[in-house]
Parts: structure tokens; sequence; C-alpha cells
């Protein structure tokens, strides 16, 4: 049966300097400096730990204040919001009023104008003609379509003619024309687009001799 060898260890060696001792040069044991380099960066990281740590409690304080804040202010905002509603329909009351008193002086300014308008369109009418409809143009204030219907065909051109010299009317236009024919009698429906003179308004009617009071008689005759 084999036996095992016990286990031989190196043998330990004494390091011994036969230098004189003036002739000695001493080891320095800078170890130490590795204890302070292991030390310096946890003091430094336990340093940047707390410093985050306090950042944060101090920006989530700082968030929790501005929430507090903002649910105060949207709270009053909420309690106000009668306030901004009732300044939107006083608002939309003002802009019809004012829609109103806008008409309404158009009407006033332009009523006068618009008198003349409607006696040249009826001078101007022939004996066998009648207007069955007028209206004004949406698009365009200075335009007017008026529709009739005459018993004679020639009478749409003449009445055409007549509109044209009338100062108010700058341009006459047919638009269409059509045969009606009746039990007894037929008939012409015509289709007229009329464009407004824009440069004829109330001064030019308040200088119209017509419309000038009759001079005082002199005396004596």
């Amino acid at each position: 049966m084999a036996t095992s060898l016990p286990e031989i260890k190196a043998p330990d060696f004494i390091h011994v300097n036969l230098l004189p001792i003036e002739y000695r040069v001493v080891r320095k044991d800078y170890s130490f400096l590795i204890d302070m380099r292991i030390l310096i960066s946890v003091t430094a990281l336990i340093a940047v730990g707390a410093a985050y740590m306090i950042g944060q409690s101090f920006f989530r304080a700082n968030l929790e204040n501005k929430r507090g804040a903002l649910a105060e202010v949207q709270k009053e905002i909420g309690a106000n919001a009668y306030v901004g509603a009732r300044i939107k329909e006083l608002e939309k009351l003002r802009d019809d009023k004012t829609a109103k008193n806008n008409s309404l002086k158009s009407i006033s300014v332009s009523k006068k104008k618009w008198v003349r308008i409607l006696e040249g369109i009826n001078k101007s009418m022939p004996l066998n003609m009648w207007i069955e409809t007028m209206k004004q143009s949406e698009a365009n204030d200075n335009e007017m379509e008026l529709k009739g219907r005459t018993y004679i065909f020639p009478e749409i051109a003449e009445y055409m003619l007549e509109l044209e010299k009338n100062e108010y009317f700058s341009k006459v236009f047919l638009n269409s024309i059509e045969l009606q024919k009746e039990s007894n009698r037929s008939s012409f429906m015509f289709t007229i687009r009329i464009n407004l003179n824009p440069n004829v308004g109330i001064d030019h009617m308040a200088a119209d001799p017509a419309k000038q009071p009759p001079a005082p008689a002199k005396e004596g005759a």
C-alpha cells in the first residue's frame, strides 16, 4: 500500500542587507496611499449621493408647491367661469346691436337713393309690361335682378334702353327670355340684370333741381 509523502513547503528566505548603514537604502511603504484613494472615492460617492437625495427632496417639494398653486388657480378659474360665459354673451349681444345699428344707418343713408332707383325702374317701364320679382345680389350690393313679363317682344329691348339712360344704372344685361303660352294669350317672361352706378348718391340727389325748394317771389312782381 502506497503512502503519501508530506507536502514540501518552499523555504522562507530572509533578506539580509550586508551593506553598511550609511549605504543602505530604506524602502518606503506607499500602501497607505491606496487606502487614501479608496477613502476619498467612498467619501466623494457618499457626498454625490447625499447631494442627489437633497436635490431630489428639494425639487419634489418645489413640484408639490407648484401643483398646489396650480390647483388653487384652477379652482379659482372654475369658480369664476360664469364671468367668462357672461362676458361672451355680452360681447355677442354687443356685436348684434352694432350690426343692427349699422344696418339701420345704411338704410337711412341709402333710402333716398333707392327711392330714385325704384322710380327709374317704374318710369321706364312700357305699358304692356310688369315686374314680378326684384332682388339685390347677395355677392354684390351694386347689382340687382328683375324678372318681368310682357305681351310685346320689342318692349323688352325698349325697356333696357330706357334703363340705361337713367343715371343710377351703369349697365343692363338680358339674362334670359322665355315664351309663356296661356289659354287666351301668350306672354314673354324675361330676366334682366342691372348694374347700379356706385358714384351716384345722396350728394347728387341733393343737387337735383327737382328736389330744390322753389325760389321766393320777387317783391313788386
